[in-house]
C-alpha cells in the first residue's frame, strides 16, 4: 500500500500539467488588458499633416497603451459638428469653427491644439514673385469668414495692400479644390496646407508666404461636448495623454515622425522632409494655447457675429484636462 505521503506526491505529479497549463493562462491575462478597450470617434475635416501629433500617438501605440481604440472618420465640419452634438462622434478636429459655436452658446469646449500658429502657405503661379505681384489677381479661399480669410487678409496688410479691395478673392472650399484650381489657371494663388506647398513647389508654383509668420493665432484643435468632459472626464484625459504624447514625439524625434509622414501619407522620403519642415513651423509647445492667440479668433468671430458680445475665454476652451495630465506626466 502507498503510505500517505506517497499519495500526495503522485497527486501532485498528476496536477502539475493543469496548474502550468493555468499558470500560463494567468500570466497572459495578466499582461492584457482586463477591460475591453474603449472605442472613441474623433472626426477630422480632412487629413491633414497639421494633425501630426494624432497620427504619431497611432502610429507610436500611445491609444493603445491608454486602453483606447481610436477611429477617424472624415467629415465636413458642419456634419462633424452635428455629429459631436449628437453623440455619433466623441470628439473633433474642427476647432476653429467649434470656437464659434460654443462663443454663440453650443456645449462644446476645445482642449487641445496641435499648434500655435496657422499652417497656412500662400501659392501663387510662378511669374509672381511677392504679395505686391497680386495686385487685381484671383485668390482662392476657403470661405470668407473663416481664419484662412483672416490670415490672408493680414498677410496683405502687411504689405500696405487691403485684400478685399487689392485683390478678388473667390470662395473655393476644399484643399483640393483649391489645388486643383491653381494648378488649372482659374486662379493666381491660393491657400495651401502641407504636403500641398511642397507638391505644388515642385511642379513650379511658387511659395510666396508663411502665413503663420504674419500672424500668430492656435490651429489644429479638439473638440468635444462639455457631457463628455464630465461624465468621461477620465477617457478624455486618456485620449489628451495620448496627443500630448505624439506632439512630444513629431516635436523631438522628426527623423522619425518624417517616417510616419511617408508611410501615412504615401510619399517619397524628399517630400515627407520638406513637408515635416513645413509643418514643424507651427507645432504647438504643451498642446494648450496663448491667450493673445485666443483672442485672435475671438475678434474674429466678434466681426463675423456682430451682436455677439464679449466672449470670456472659458466659453470656448477648456484646458484644464489636459494640465493635470501635463503634471501627472511629470511626476
Amino acid at each position: 500500500m502507498f503510505s500517505s505521503r506517497n499519495l500526495a506526491v503522485s497527486q501532485l505529479k498528476l496536477l502539475a500539467p493543469a496548474m502550468s497549463v493555468a499558470l500560463i493562462l494567468l500570466s497572459v491575462g495578466w499582461s492584457s488588458p482586463l477591460i475591453a478597450a474603449d472605442r472613441v470617434k474623433l472626426a477630422l475635416p480632412a487629413k491633414s499633416m497639421g494633425y501630426l501629433p494624432l497620427f504619431a500617438a497611432i502610429h507610436r501605440g500611445y491609444f493603445k497603451d491608454e486602453n483606447i481604440e481610436i477611429e477617424t472618420p472624415m467629415m465636413l465640419p458642419q456634419l462633424a459638428h452635428n455629429a459631436l452634438l449628437s453623440g455619433d462622434v466623441d470628439y473633433h478636429g474642427v476647432a476653429d469653427s467649434a470656437l464659434r459655436l460654443a462663443a454663440k452658446g453650443a456645449p462644446i469646449k476645445t482642449i487641445f491644439f496641435g499648434a500655435s500658429r496657422p499652417n497656412y502657405f500662400l501659392m501663387a503661379k510662378p511669374q509672381f514673385k511677392s504679395v505686391q505681384d497680386l495686385r487685381g489677381k484671383y485668390i482662392g479661399i476657403v470661405r470668407f469668414g473663416d481664419t484662412i480669410e483672416l490670415a490672408t487678409r493680414i498677410a496683405f496688410n502687411r504689405e500696405g495692400m487691403d485684400a478685399q479691395r487689392d485683390a478678388v478673392l473667390i470662395m473655393i472650399g476644399l484643399p483640393g479644390t483649391r489645388v486643383a484650381a491653381l494648378s488649372a489657371g482659374s486662379v493666381d494663388a491660393t491657400v495651401v496646407v502641407p504636403p500641398d506647398n511642397v507638391l505644388l513647389r515642385q511642379k513650379g508654383f511658387r511659395e510666396l508666404l508663411f502665413l503663420g509668420d504674419a500672424i500668430e493665432f492656435p490651429s489644429n484643435g479638439y473638440s468635444t461636448t462639455e457631457r463628455q468632459l464630465n461624465e468621461k472626464r477620465d477617457l478624455t484625459k486618456r485620449l489628451l495623454r495620448a496627443l500630448y504624447r505624439g506632439l512630444t514625439f513629431a516635436r523631438e524625434r522628426p527623423d522619425d515622425a518624417i517616417q510616419i509622414l511617408e508611410r501615412e501619407w504615401r510619399i517619397d522620403a524628399a517630400t515627407a522632409k520638406e513637408s515635416f519642415a513645413s509643418v514643424a513651423k507651427s507645432f504647438s509647445k504643451d498642446g494648450a494655447a496663448s491667450e493673445a492667440g485666443l483672442k485672435v479668433h475671438v475678434n474674429q468671430i466678434q466681426r463675423a457675429e456682430k451682436s455677439i458680445g464679449d466672449i470670456p475665454l472659458n466659453k470656448i476652451v477648456d484646458f484644464r484636462p489636459l494640465e493635470e495630465v501635463r503634471r501627472e506626466m511629470i511626476k
